[in-house]
């Protein structure tokens, strides 16, 4: 229904009390003519408690300054998960600036990528500092990712105090978000920047986006209100009032001057923000005290002295929204649709976030598709060095790999040293293993591993493609055992690392949860090699970026 629909679209603040004004007595014997109907709009019927200014309850909120528009909700904030959603968790902690970052984006949306991108970059922009990705020690808790219930509506100081959100020592530049509504196509999410410290916030802006997954259209807030609806409002309760106090006139009321029709465009915000203000299929709207105008007062009421409770009904309530807030309420009782895009499609910047590599030689093997599972599950990439002769057995999982967003370079057909073989073989062992590769998988080839990296100008130069090696060595050939394998790939690596494993051992394939587990709590992100050099590898040997 229509009324649902509505009701789903609102968001929080209270109501409050009913006017009592002073009116002239009435002459004996006299009875008033019955009061003229006022279209939409009535007296709420009984005063409202816990009233509240809708300036008050405006001053009160975040991000002050910001452009005054509500994004329309459905589900409650609290119910929306970026994991439930399809979407991608992010964060950055950098303690030199300081500044930290909690964020997410949405498969298939380039546009909110690029929107998340320049809040970030222009948050670190304004601390005037150099930046650079930076990774933390063990325990640092940075793999709890993406969004924070309740954080667009904290106190600035509560976002930069609270370890979940803040940056070290509570002192410079939080970035936080909040999911606010997933419904038919939209995703709705308020990002919020925060900056100061114990002495007081510099800073506190938010960015209500909107976010339709099937256009790919990214707008920053919706208005609730037409141009013309608190006009509208102010001259039909100006109306009631007359009636109330007994005016008999049927002039129209004279239009409000720029105080009284902000007084009106507080309440109307505040009754729109306010998920306790549907009534009757209709919405309650609390005009705070001060009301005047010219017809109050030819009857004594300079200004109201209490708030006015008024009942807005539904069809008035459609008619003084905008067409985009329309649009929305028409989709608001549908579930939401999903996102158009897999995780696993989604790009990493390593210019804001740490990265590394994991790679791992030797496959297509059994262990692979157990691995594929780990990954996906941990929305992690990864770099198969992949052997030529072992390819046609493993098609099926090799296509696999590429269908989930990881990278495949060649390990040679066969595994030699290319040091010992002339430079003609060399090639041919890394250029047939790359020429199968894409035979089967589809994508090309652009980098390879070699074997044992044994490789040197004259292997580089015969191949004509990057050789990539390591900066860490998990020695899982030499079967150290599961904890020793993490503890070499988690604590040995920095940013921009590459960290070598084999999809042939069953430990390496045992670890890489806690290995990816591991590595985010300490910031990083993995990667496949292309990302980690944002999608241009340097020629030659390479080991890191």
């Amino acid at each position: 229904m229509r009324g649902g629909r509505i009701r789903a679209l609102a968001a929080v603040l209270a109501a409050s009390a009913l006017l009592v004004g002073c009116a002239p007595e009435a002459v004996p014997g006299w009875a008033p003519p019955a009061p003229r109907a006022v279209p939409g709009v009535s007296l709420a019927p009984a005063p409202i408690d816990d009233a509240a200014s809708p300036g008050e309850a405006s001053d009160a909120g975040p991000g002050e300054g910001a452009d005054p528009q509500v994004s329309p909700a459905q589900n409650p904030a609290e119910g929306l998960t970026a994991a439930g959603l399809g979407l991608v968790a992010g964060r950055l902690r950098n303690d030199a600036l300081p500044f930290a970052a909690r964020y997410v984006l949405i498969p298939g949306v380039p546009a909110f990528t690029e929107r998340v991108d320049g809040v970030l970059r222009s948050a670190i922009a304004a601390t005037g500092l150099p930046y650079a990705p930076q990774a933390h020690p063990a325990g640092a808790g940075l793999g709890d990712r993406g969004c924070v219930p309740g954080s667009a509506a904290w106190p600035a100081a509560e976002v930069l105090s609270r370890p979940e959100t803040g940056p070290a020592g509570g002192a410079g530049t939080a970035v936080t978000c909040e999911l606010t509504a997933a419904f038919g196509s939209t995703i709705a999410v308020t990002l919020r920047v925060v900056a100061g410290g114990p002495e007081g916030v510099t800073t506190d802006e938010l960015h209500p986006l909107m976010v339709d997954v099937a256009s790919g259209a990214v707008s920053e807030g919706v208005a609730r209100w037409s141009e013309a609806a608190p006009a509208e409002l102010w001259a039909r309760a100006v109306e009631l009032l007359r009636q109330r106090a007994g005016g008999l006139s049927s002039a129209p009321v004279l239009a409000p001057d720029e105080a009284q029709l902000a007084l009106a465009a507080g309440a109307l915000q505040a009754a729109g923000a306010d998920g306790t203000a549907q009534r009757d299929g209709g919405l309650l709207v609390t005009l705070p005290a001060g009301v005047a105008s010219p017809e109050l007062a030819g009857l004594g009421i300079d200004a109201t002295a209490e708030p006015t409770a008024l009942l807005v009904d539904e069809e008035t309530v459609l008619g003084w929204s905008t067409p985009e807030w329309r649009a929305l309420a028409e989709q608001a009782a549908q579930p939401f649709s999903g996102v158009t895009a897999p995780a696993a499609s989604m790009p990493v910047d390593c210019s804001l976030v740490p990265c590394v590599a994991l790679t791992y030689d030797d496959g297509p093997s059994g262990y692979t598709p157990q691995l594929l599972d780990v990954l996906a599950a941990q929305q992690a990439s990864a770099t198969f060095f992949l052997i030529g002769r072992s390819v046609p057995g493993g098609a099926d999982t090799v296509r696999r790999a590429v269908a989930e967003g990881h990278e495949l370079a060649s390990h040679t057909m066969g595994h030699p040293d290319l040091t010992t073989l002339p430079p003609a073989a060399a090639r041919a062992e890394v250029r047939d293993a790359a020429a199968l590769i894409e035979q089967t998988a589809g994508v090309p080839v652009t980098m390879f591993r070699p074997p044992y990296g044994a490789v040197n100008t004259a292997v580089i130069a015969a191949v004509g493609m990057p050789a990539i090696l390591w900066s860490v060595d998990t020695k899982d050939w030499q079967d150290p055992g599961i904890d020793a394998l993490v503890d070499r790939a988690v604590n040995g690596v920095a940013p921009g690392g590459i960290v070598l494993f084999h999809d042939t051992h069953a430990d390496s394939v045992s670890a890489a949860a806690a290995v990816i587990e591991g590595l985010r709590d300490r910031g990083f992100e993995p990667v496949t090699v292309t990302e980690l050099f944002g999608g241009a590898v340097p020629a030659g040997r390479v080991s890191a970026r």
